[in-house]
C-alpha cells in the first residue's frame, strides 16, 4: 500500500460539514463580501475570548475578540456567529449609540462598518498614507508603515480604545500608545494630543458630562472638553494608582456618573498575572475616589486579598457591575487554602456583593480536577472536560442598557446570563441528543489536522492544543472529545495521529503537555524539558479510549508527531515519533517498545515532524531553538535543521537547504516523483522571538535573525534545493495534491493560503480565506475537490479552493 502524506489513507465517501459563513476584510481597504463560502469544522469554543461588546441599542448583538486574532460577531445573542478576520486581530470594539448598523474595530488601524460587519473600511490611517503591511515575528506582527507627516503612531501598538460620541454627530474618539485621537467630521480628518501615560479607558454620555471626554491612564484622568478642544488634568489618589481596567456610567436611578477601577497592591508581590487587589469607585464624576471595603470583595475571612483581572458595569445602568477573580483564597478547616475563581456581582452601586460565577475550591492548579464546576452553568462540553480544574476567566462586558445581560469568558469558553447571574448559558457550542455538539460559530482552537478512518468514512479527527483531541462519527456534522486514557500531564495537545490502514479502530497518537511547538516561547525557559511531558498514545477501539504506548520513549516526551510505516506488517508495525526534547523514536513492534534514533543528528533535537515518501525515505525538520549554555539564558541559539534517512532512521545526514540559519517546518512530496520535495520554513523571526525579551533587553536589545522563509524545492531528494517562493513570508506547512498532478497547497501566518497547479512555479492566493495564522492544509479525502485549512486560533476551515 502507498502512503501518502503522514499515512493518508484512501479516499473514502463525501463529507458533509455544517456551515457557517465566514466573511473576508482586510486591514487596510474596503472588501466586497466574498462570493467563496467556508465551513467551519469543529466543537466550538476552546480558546481565550476577550472585549465582549454589546450593542448600545440592541442586546442580541455582540462582538468578541479571540487571543488569536479572530473577531467574532453575532446578531442573534449568540446563537451563531460570523467570523471578522483583521491582520494582527482587534484589540477594541464600539457601536454607535445611535445608528446600530454602524460598528467600529479597532486594530493597527480603525476601521468602520455601516452595514453591520458586511463590508469594511479603514477610516485611520487614510489609505493614501500607508506605504506598506509589515509582518514581523514569530507571530507574524501585523503594522502598517506610513508616509512622513502622518499622525498615525508607528511604534505604538493597536487602538485599545474607542468611543463614538452620543451627542454630536460625527464625534468619534480613540487612544493608541499615548495618543488620544479625536474627529468631528467621521474620520475624514483627525487631530491628537500626546499623553504622560497610556490611556485604556474613554467615557463621555449624553447627560452629565456631554461636554465633556474623560480619558482615563493608569495614573490620571484626562478632560477633554468638546468645544474648546482643551485637556485638563485630575491625578488619582496615590493610594490606587497604578490602576486599571476603568468602566463607568451612569446610575439608573439617580443618573450619576459612577467609576469603577482596579488596583494591584503594590507592597504584594505580583506573581505571574496574580496580584493582590483592590477595588476603587467614584460617585462624583471622578473627582474623589474611595477604596471599596466590603468584606467580599476584601475577603475579610481570609485576610488575603484577591486577585482581581477586571471589572464592567452597565453604561446606563452602573449601579449594577461585574467584577471578575482569578484567585479567592479560602482557608481550610486543617492546615492550608483551597482557590476559588469566578466573578461577584453588585446591583447597588458597589455597597454589597455576591459570588454569581463560582468554580474551583481545590489547589487551584491547571489540569488537577480537585474542585467544583459552577453549579449554575448550563454547559457545552467544556464543563465535562474542565470542570473542578483551575480555569482562568478572562473577560466580562456588560449590555449597556440592562446590567442583567452580562457575558463572562475563559480558557476555554463563553457564557451569557439574562438574570443578573442567577444562571448562565453556554453561546459557543450547541449539544446534541447524543452527547456529542456542534459548533456556533465561535470557534477559536488551534488544529494541526484532520485524519480519516480509512474504514468509515462518515469518522474522522481532529488534532488540536488545548482541548487535545476531537472526533465526529457522522461526516463532522457534530464532534465528541476524546481523552479517556490520556495521562492528565499530556492532554493539554494531541500534535498528530494515525490510523492503521489494514486494522480496523487501531489508531495512535502524539501527545505533550507543552502547546505551540515549534514556537520559540515555549522553548526560552532552560527548564522547559522538566515540564514537558508527554507520549505516545494507542486506541483500538477508533479513538474513544486510549493507553498510554512508552516503553523506552518515557512519560517525559512531547511528541509532535508520528507516521507509520505502511509496508510494515499489521499488527507489528513500524512506526516513527519526533520527540521535541529527545530527537526521533522508532518502534518496531506496534508501538510497544520505542527505540532512539539520533545517529547523524546534532545537538539540537527539537524534532518536530516527520515525512516518509512512498521510496521509504523520511524527511525530519528540527527547529530553531535557544542554546541554554549551562543551564542559563542566553543570546545563542541553535539554527533549525532538515535531515534525512534512508534506512529507517538508523543514520540521518543533515541537508545543505540554505547557507546561515533556518527555521524549516513542514515537508512533502509529489506522489508521482517522490525525489521532488517541497520545504516550508519561517522568515522574519526576531531574536527575542527565541531567547526572549528580558534577554535580549539586558543584552543591548533585539534584532532580527537573518534566516529565509517561504518555500523550498529539491527536485534531486534534498541534495539540492532552491527557493520557490517569497521567502519574507512565514510559510507553516507545504502540501501536494496527490489526487491533482501539479498542485501543491501552501499556509502561512501572513493572512493568506496560496494554490499552484505548475509544482509551485507560480502562486496565486485562495479566495475567502484571510486568518491570520493559519496552519497547515489537508486534502480532503472524502471528497478531493475540496481542502482543509487548519490553524492557530480559528480552528478548522472547509470549502474549494477557488484563487484570486
Amino acid at each position: 500500500m502507498k502512503p501518502e502524506r503522514k499515512s493518508f489513507t484512501a479516499i473514502v465517501s463525501c463529507l458533509l460539514i455544517i456551515f457557517i459563513s465566514v466573511q473576508s476584510c482586510s486591514g487596510i481597504k474596503t472588501e466586497k463580501p466574498s462570493d467563496v463560502k467556508w465551513d467551519k469544522v469543529g466543537p466550538g469554543g476552546g480558546g481565550a475570548i476577550f472585549i465582549p461588546t454589546f450593542s448600545s441599542i440592541n442586546p442580541d448583538r455582540f462582538l468578541l475578540r479571540c487571543d488569536m486574532t479572530g473577531t467574532y460577531l453575532t446578531k442573534d445573542g449568540g446563537a451563531s456567529y460570523s467570523q471578522i478576520n483583521f491582520a494582527g486581530g482587534a484589540s477594541s470594539f464600539a457601536w454607535d449609540p445611535i445608528d446600530s448598523n454602524i460598528v467600529y474595530v479597532g486594530s493597527s488601524s480603525l476601521n468602520r462598518s455601516a452595514d453591520e460587519g458586511k463590508t469594511w473600511e479603514q477610516i485611520f490611517p487614510a489609505k493614501d498614507e500607508v506605504i506598506s503591511q509589515l509582518f514581523i515575528g514569530d507571530h507574524a506582527d501585523f503594522s502598517l508603515e506610513v508616509s512622513p507627516g502622518s499622525l498615525y503612531p508607528s511604534g505604538s501598538g493597536k487602538i485599545s480604545a474607542i468611543r463614538v460620541d452620543p451627542v454630536k454627530p460625527g464625534r468619534i474618539y480613540f487612544t493608541m500608545g499615548r495618543y488620544f485621537f479625536y474627529t468631528s467630521d467621521s474620520g475624514k480628518s483627525w487631530k491628537r494630543e500626546s499623553l504622560e501615560h497610556s490611556p485604556g479607558f474613554i467615557y463621555t454620555n449624553k447627560s452629565i458630562l456631554k461636554d465633556d471626554v474623560y480619558i482615563f491612564t493608569p495614573s490620571s484622568v484626562y478632560l477633554f472638553n468638546k468645544t474648546s478642544q482643551k485637556i485638563s488634568r485630575k491625578e488619582l489618589p496615590e493610594a490606587m494608582s497604578p490602576a486599571f481596567s476603568f468602566t463607568g456610567g451612569t446610575e439608573a436611578k439617580t443618573g450619576k456618573v459612577i467609576f469603577y477601577a482596579l488596583h494591584h497592591d503594590q507592597s504584594e508581590a505580583i506573581q505571574d498575572e496574580f496580584g493582590h487587589s483592590e477595588l476603587w469607585m467614584s460617585d462624583d464624576c471622578g473627582n474623589s475616589w474611595k477604596h471599596v471595603l466590603n468584606p467580599v470583595v476584601t475577603n475579610e475571612i481570609a485576610g488575603i486579598k484577591p486577585s482581581f483581572s477586571m471589572v464592567a458595569c452597565a453604561e446606563s445602568d452602573a449601579g449594577q457591575a461585574y467584577l471578575i477573580s482569578n484567585r479567592y483564597e479560602e482557608k481550610k478547616k486543617e492546615k492550608g487554602f483551597i482557590y476559588w475563581y469566578g466573578a461577584f456581582k453588585t446591583g447597588d452601586a458597589g455597597n454589597s456583593w455576591e459570588w454569581v460565577w463560582k468554580g474551583g475550591g481545590g489547589s487551584g492548579q491547571y489540569a488537577v480536577k480537585d474542585g467544583i464546576g459552577v453549579s449554575n452553568l448550563k454547559d457545552a462540553w467544556a464543563e465535562e472536560a474542565f470542570g473542578g480544574e483551575y480555569i482562568r476567566l478572562m473577560d466580562a462586558g456588560v449590555a449597556p442598557s440592562d446590567g442583567n445581560i452580562a457575558i463572562v469568558t475563559d480558557w476555554y469558553r463563553t457564557m451569557k446570563t439574562t438574570d443578573g447571574g442567577k444562571s448562565w448559558n453556554e453561546i459557543y457550542s450547541k449539544k446534541q441528543p447524543d452527547g456529542t455538539f456542534i459548533s456556533r460559530g465561535l470557534d477559536v482552537t488551534t488544529s494541526y489536522g484532520v485524519h480519516f478512518d480509512p474504514f468509515d468514512s462518515s469518522h474522522i479527527a481532529i488534532s488540536y492544543t488545548d482541548i487535545g483531541y476531537h472526533h465526529s462519527f457522522n461526516g463532522g456534522k457534530s464532534w465528541a472529545r476524546s481523552a479517556d486514557g490520556i495521562p492528565a500531564a499530556w492532554v493539554n495537545t494531541c500534535y498528530w495521529m494515525v490510523f492503521d490502514p489494514d486494522i480496523k479502530g487501531k489508531v495512535w497518537s502524539a501527545w505533550s503537555y507543552l502547546h505551540d511547538f515549534p514556537r520559540g516561547k515555549m522553548t526560552r525557559n532552560p527548564k522547559w524539558k522538566e515540564v514537558g511531558k508527554g507520549g505516545v498514545c494507542l486506541s483500538v477501539d477508533g479513538g474513544k479510549t486510549w493507553k498510554p504506548s512508552i516503553d523506552g520513549l518515557g512519560s517525559d516526551s512531547p511528541a509532535t508527531s508520528i507516521v507509520l510505516d505502511p509496508e510494515s506488517a499489521p499488527g507489528n508495525r513500524t512506526l516513527y515519533a519526533s520527540v521535541y526534547s529527545k530527537g526521533v523514536f522508532k518502534s518496531t513492534d506496534d508501538g510497544k517498545t520505542w527505540q532512539l534514533k539520533n545517529k547523524g543528528i546534532e545537538e539540537n533535537t527539537c524534532a518536530f515532524e516527520l515525512t516518509l515518501t512512498e521510496k521509504g525515505v523520511l524527511f525530519l525538520t528540527v527547529s530553531a531553538t535557544p542554546e541554554h549554555k549551562d543551564g542559563k539564558k542566553g543570546m545563542s541559539f541553535y539554527s533549525g535543521a532538515v535531515y534525512r534517512s534512508s534506512d529507517g532512521a538508523e543514520t540521518w545526514i543533515k541537508l545543505n537547504v540554505a547557507n546561515g540559519n533556518i527555521f524549516p517546518n513542514g515537508i512533502d512530496y509529489d506522489r508521482k516523483n517522490p525525489d521532488r520535495i517541497y520545504l516550508g520554513c519561517w522568515a522574519d523571526i526576531e531574536l527575542s522571538d527565541l531567547v526572549g525579551g528580558d534577554v535580549v533587553r539586558a543584552n543591548g536589545g533585539n534584532k532580527p535573525i537573518d534566516m529565509p522563509g517561504g518555500i523550498f524545492l529539491s527536485e534531486d531528494g534534498g541534495d539540492t534545493w532552491r527557493s520557490i517562493f517569497d521567502d519574507n513570508q512565514y510559510v507553516y506547512d507545504v502540501t501536494v495534491d496527490p489526487y491533482h498532478p501539479g498542485r501543491v497547497y501552501c499556509c502561512t501566518f501572513n493572512q493568506a493560503a496560496y494554490l499552484s497547479n505548475d509544482y509551485g512555479k507560480s502562486w496565486k492566493k485562495i479566495k475567502g480565506y484571510d486568518f491570520h495564522w493559519g496552519h497547515r492544509i489537508v486534502i480532503d479525502q472524502n471528497n478531493p475537490d475540496k481542502i482543509y485549512i487548519t490553524t492557530f486560533g480559528s480552528s478548522v476551515w472547509h470549502g474549494v479552493a477557488v484563487t484570486e
